[in-house]
């Protein structure tokens, strides 16, 4: 009875604990498996200009290796400033200014969003105080009375999306990779696991 009581307390322990959680996706369509890559614009989404140019700078490292030269936004178009959204005539004039460079590929690399949320939290104290009591009488304890730990859980879901220029009737991504990540345990993991899963995305080119 001892030994079931102890392996009881272990994994109420152990699941009271807060990890992180990684899940990646990716999608190719069949333009983007059979095309390949000479040169590409990279673009790092963000009001954070250091974010930015440094993440831009990775990205283009990571294609180097794959003798792909890639275009930094940061370097070729430094006067257009981050908005959360920009106006039709402002993408159709970023598509113009590419073409007019000789650039029909693009990858952006955005933050899609960021959630926050205050959740019970899986700790001993609360299952002990969530436990129905044996009870042999009418009295019940209040559950108003009870203080819970709580805990915070943050989301972040972050995606980079090819885009091919020169398909003018589609305004969509022929290729994108994203990553749905759970309390990470820093942000430059998470900006580490953001650049593998791009360098996954374009294991084949």
């Amino acid at each position: 009875m001892k030994i079931i009581t102890r392996l009881l307390l272990l994994i109420l322990i152990c699941t009271g604990c807060s990890s992180s959680k990684i899940i990646p996706s990716l999608w190719q369509s069949q333009e983007f498996k059979t095309q390949t890559f000479d040169r590409i614009l990279v673009y790092a989404s963000t009001e954070d200009k250091e974010l930015q140019r440094r993440f831009e700078n990775k990205m283009a490292k990571l294609f180097a290796e794959k003798d792909i030269t890639a275009l930094k936004m940061n370097a070729l178009f430094p006067e257009i400033e981050y908005k959360e959204n920009h106006t039709q005539d402002e993408i159709n004039e970023f598509v113009t200014r590419c073409k007019s460079k000789n650039i029909d590929k693009v990858l952006l690399a955005s933050q899609k969003s960021k959630n926050i949320d205050t959740v019970n939290a899986k700790t001993l104290h609360n299952y002990m105080n969530s436990l129905e009591p044996l009870n042999l009488t009418s009295q019940r304890k209040d559950e108003n009375d009870l203080t819970y730990d709580k805990k915070v859980i943050i989301t972040y879901n972050i995606e980079a999306a090819v885009y091919d220029l020169s398909i003018s009737s589609e305004d969509r991504p022929i290729a994108s990779t994203a990553l749905k990540a759970t309390n990470p345990k820093s942000l430059n993991q998470l900006e580490d696991h953001f650049l593998n899963a791009i360098k996954k995305l374009f294991k084949d080119k």
